[in-house]
Parts: structure tokens; sequence; C-alpha cells
């Protein structure tokens, strides 16, 4: 292994009081002096800067981007730009890598497990851990990935997480049960998608470097919300093979004071529309490019439509396509819908007027 091998990119903006903790997973994993990572700083206005020239001056693997402040696709994307591993992965600045999922068995020992997919298990429960110490920790997650990535040539190598809300209190974890590939099987690429949507973001994954740069694929500066499970989504859809990894675990801190978290509930409802009117319509347009997963665009057409009911309002949002779309196959949807033919607009076309009036 060298420093080619991977690139660890770390966004933060006015993370004083996570970021040490996040560094300090990442370094203390097996072989880190041999990575390189990129830490952008989003135009903080706390103590951030001076906690990572402090990181920097130690550790002479981190190189430090400051930018002014643009939001965190902007970073993610700065940070791909800046960096050179064959792999890239992500880390958010309040997370942490490494964790032993085995520690976390008795939390959820009595929770009802959900229906996996594939070979993703998922599971709540409605209680959280005290502080945690070494022994919820290991210094495998990223040599593991990697191993992954060097033995199946993957594309895309995935690993699980467990997450921690304390606000709520409950834990939830998406754990691959064991190690599997998969292709552009069919079959393979509607399971690995289904993944891809319910991890929830891009972290706790490697992307290889060359398959970014052939498709152009990078974070949407205009998404607010969920840039990063399309982006997730994206990279298993181009993906030649994807690869799971059981025995990596990431942990994701939910805080009340994180951008996800929206108190307004009026707001939440059309920052969360927009973010799915964003996703869906830029997924599905290119999924359509693929017309070997036809099955597989009908599957998530239909969600769109499920799911626009969910946030719909008869006074606001027109744009999501009508419950009739969720009832039939694509070929044959109500004339006028998302589908993209001789009759029909594209799905960008179809939204954009929408989204031009409510990005801010």
């Amino acid at each position: 292994m060298n420093k080619q091998d991977l690139s660890i990119i770390i966004p933060v903006y006015n993370g004083q009081d996570y970021i040490a903790g996040c560094l300090n997973s990442a370094l203390s994993q097996q072989h880190a002096d041999k990575y390189e990572f990129v830490v952008v700083n989003d135009g903080s206005t706390d103590n951030t800067q001076n906690i990572l020239k402090q990181f920097a001056h130690k550790h002479h693997n981190i190189r430090v981007i400051n930018q002014k402040n643009a939001g965190v696709s902007a970073a993610r994307n700065n940070g791909i730009n800046f960096s050179h591993g064959k792999y890239i992965t992500f880390i958010d600045c309040d997370d942490m890598v490494g964790l032993r999922a085995d520690a976390f068995a008795p939390y959820f020992s009595r929770s009802i497990r959900q229906p996996s997919i594939g070979n993703m298990e998922i599971q709540n429960a409605h209680t959280v851990p005290g502080e945690l110490n070494e022994a919820h920790f290991d210094n495998k997650f990223f040599v593991n990935m990697l191993h992954a990535a060097h033995d199946t040539n993957a594309d895309v190598i995935m690993g699980g997480k467990i997450t921690i809300n304390p606000d709520d209190v409950y834990l939830r974890k998406h754990l691959y049960k064991y190690d599997q590939e998969y292709t552009t099987f069919s079959d393979d690429k509607h399971i690995i998608l289904r993944q891809a949507d319910v991890r929830e973001n891009a972290n706790f994954a490697l992307y290889k470097r060359e398959m970014l740069k052939k498709h152009k694929l990078h974070f949407m500066n205009n998404m607010k919300l969920d840039e990063d499970m399309l982006f997730c989504m994206l990279a298993t859809l181009y993906a030649e093979r994807v690869a799971t990894v059981h025995d990596v675990t990431y942990l994701y801190n939910r805080h009340s004071d994180t951008l996800s978290n929206i108190t307004d509930k009026s707001e939440e409802k059309r920052k969360y529309t927009l973010a799915t009117l964003q996703r869906y319509s830029i997924f599905l347009n290119e999924l359509r490019k693929y017309p070997q997963y036809h099955e597989i665009f009908t599957y998530w057409f239909k969600r769109f439509s499920i799911e626009g009911e969910k946030y719909a309002d008869n006074n606001t949002i027109e744009e999501f396509p009508p419950r009739i779309c969720a009832t039939q196959c694509y070929e044959k949807s109500c004339k006028g819908c998302f589908i993209a033919d001789a009759k029909c607009e594209t799905f960008q076309e179809k939204i954009s007027q929408y989204l031009n009036q409510q990005i801010r």
C-alpha cells in the first residue's frame, strides 16, 4: 500500500467540537500514514482552522484546503480536485471510522429487524450507548476496504455504518452480513441501487477515481439535501462492479445542529420536496440511458410517484408524476408525464421552472 492508493476527503465547516475526534479516529487506522488526507475548510468562522493547522503540522500527509464558504458539495468537489489517490473516500467532520459492529450487538438484540436488501441488514434500536471508548473501535477500516478493492477491482466498495442520534435516542445499523460482489446484471444492479438509496449518504465507501472521471461524477452544488445520496446512487449505476465489505463500520453522528436537522416543519417539507424532485429526476434521466435496466427504471419511477405523494401539496407541487404512473410500466405511462419520448418532455425540462423558482 502507498499514499496513492487512497485519498480521504473531509469537508468541515465550524467543526471545532468534532474535527479532532474525526481525524484521530482516521489517523489511528492501520497504514494511515500512507494515505492522503485532504481536509477542506469551508470558510469556518470558529477555531477550526487553528485545529487543522496543528494536525497538518504534526502529520505530513494532511493537506488543508481553505475556501470561501460554498457548502459541503463544493467542499467535497474541491477535495476530489486536489486529491491524487486511486480510490477516494469521504468522512464528515463530526463522524468517526473504525467502529466494531459486534460491540453494538447487545443494543440491537431485542429490536425488530427491517427486511434485508440483499446482503444488507437494517435494524433500529431505541437506545444509545454512553460515552464511546476504545472497546468500540478497531483499526482496520481502510485496510479492509482497500483489500476488497484490490481483490475485486471494483469501482465502488461499500462498508457499513451505525447511526447514533442522541437527540431522538436511537441507533440504526446498515451492515453487510457477508462480503459480496455485484456486477452489471440486472438483478445485481437492482439490489445495489436499493442499497445505495437507503445508505443516506456517500460516506463509508471507496470510489475509483478513474470511474468518477469517466462519468464526470461530482456533487451537485445546488442541492442542499440528499446530494450525497444521489452521488452514491449514480456511482453504483455507473460501476461495472460493486463490492460490499462486512467487517468495516462507520460511525454516523446525527446532531441537532447539522444541516439535515431542520426545525421549521414547513421549511423541512419544502426542502425535502425539492431534494426529492432533484434526486429522482436526475437519477432517472441517467437510468434511462441503460435500456437493459428498463425493469429497474419502472421500479424507481413508481418510487418517484409514491414519494411525491408524501410531500406534494395541491397548491405548491404539481411536478411529481401522477398516481397512475405508480401502477403501470413506464412505456405505458400517461401522456404528458415525465417520460422522455417523442410526445413527452424530459424530466429536467419538466421540472426546471419549478426548481429555478425554489432554489435559493
